[in-house]
Formats: C-alpha cells, sequence, structure tokens
C-alpha cells in the first residue's frame, strides 16, 4: 500500500511542474545579465519555424547583437530544431543550448564571451 502511495506522489509532483514559456525562459536569461529586452519574435521562423514561441532579445555582452529563445509543444519538433541547428552550426554559432524536458532552446551570436554562453548554458539546462 506504501508503495502505491509514492508512485502516486511521484506521478502527482511530476505533473504539477509546468514547463516555462519562451519569455520566461528569457527572464531567466535577462537577471542573470546573460540577455536584455527580452520580447515576442513574432511567428517562428527560418530554423526554429516549428517553435510554438518565438522570443528575441539583445545581448549586453556584445552590443547591437542578438539572441533567440525557441519553445516548442512537442518533443519531435525540439529534437528536430537541434539536429537542423547543428547541421548549420557554421552560421547558426556555437552558442546554442536546449532543455529537452522544458524544451526550450537558446541561440545567440557567435559574438558572444564563454564565460556568457556557459552562463546562459547553466541556467538553459536547469529549467
Amino acid at each position: 500500500m506504501k508503495l502505491i502511495v509514492c508512485i502516486c506522489l511521484l506521478a502527482v509532483s511530476a505533473c504539477g511542474k509546468t514547463k516555462p514559456s519562451a519569455l520566461e525562459a528569457c527572464s531567466k536569461l535577462e537577471k542573470s545579465g546573460v540577455a536584455a529586452n527580452c520580447k515576442d519574435g513574432g511567428p517562428p521562423q527560418g530554423l526554429g519555424a516549428a517553435a510554438s514561441e518565438y522570443v528575441v532579445f539583445t545581448l549586453p555582452s556584445v552590443p547591437g547583437q542578438t539572441g533567440q529563445v525557441l519553445r516548442f509543444a512537442k518533443e519531435s519538433d525540439y529534437t528536430a530544431t537541434v539536429k537542423a541547428f547543428d547541421a548549420m552550426a557554421v552560421l547558426a554559432g556555437r552558442h546554442r543550448y536546449g532543455s529537452e524536458g522544458a524544451l526550450i532552446f537558446v541561440q545567440m551570436n557567435s559574438a558572444t564571451p564563454s564565460e556568457v554562453g556557459a552562463k546562459a548554458e547553466q541556467l538553459v539546462k536547469a529549467l
């Protein structure tokens, strides 16, 4: 009986955790100083066209440059997009970070300093 109660509690707690929106994920990047001026980017486009949400931001560490946060409704869309960005790494740059559990993907300009990228990677993985 205790085992059944434990399984039920685990199931309820797993269901209770909601995935962050793209704007919520961007806000976390903003609070850490990685991003600034998070805003809705309109309809997703390009390699991120399969995303359900698209947020753009500026990079305080690289004036005039930007980044994006994509959120996906389906794991298959997330996985396909990550693969597409990996295939286009020369153009997409080295700063690409994802959270498979949260279905969030962040991409930043390649001129972003490594320490800023490391901070972003840590934040995204924790989503």
